[in-house]
């Protein structure tokens, strides 16, 4: 099975850190590998402190999921699945954007990023930012 390098963990954070930097956020950055083991953490400055749980558990539920976490919670639509819950703290499963899967060069899913710090529109797009250009 594949596994996440510590080498492309902390380059999806500083990747994400330079993308946070120039919008002027404090974010909060965590890489999950595929068991849900942290990989790798950073916290800006100024971040919020509830911050750092949140990441972890974004990360968390995209490693699970494999998809993004805003896609987990879309709209209700006819004749598609009813979403079980909105967000779970207990279970460590946050349904809000920020959580996204990393795959390998062949798509196999490799671990997680979680982002938090701002809306969770801006963490998903932090965390997208912090993906572009990765393997």
């Amino acid at each position: 099975m594949p596994e996440i390098t510590l080498n492309h963990a902390q380059s999806v954070v500083s990747q994400g850190r330079a993308a946070a930097e120039k919008v002027g956020m404090k974010a909060v950055f965590a890489v999950l590998d595929r068991g849900a083991n942290l990989v790798a953490f950073s916290r800006m400055d100024g971040a919020w402190l509830a911050s750092n749980e949140l990441a972890i558990a974004k990360a968390r539920t995209s490693v699970m999921f494999q998809a993004p976490t805003e896609a987990l919670n879309a709209p209700l639509q006819i004749g598609q699945p009813v979403p079980h819950f909105d967000h779970i703290h207990h279970g460590g499963l946050l349904l809000m954007g920020g959580g996204i899967p990393l795959f390998d060069s062949e798509g196999a899913v490799i671990g997680g990023l979680g982002v938090s710090g701002g809306s969770p529109e801006q963490d998903a797009a932090l965390a997208r930012s912090a993906v572009e250009q990765q393997s």
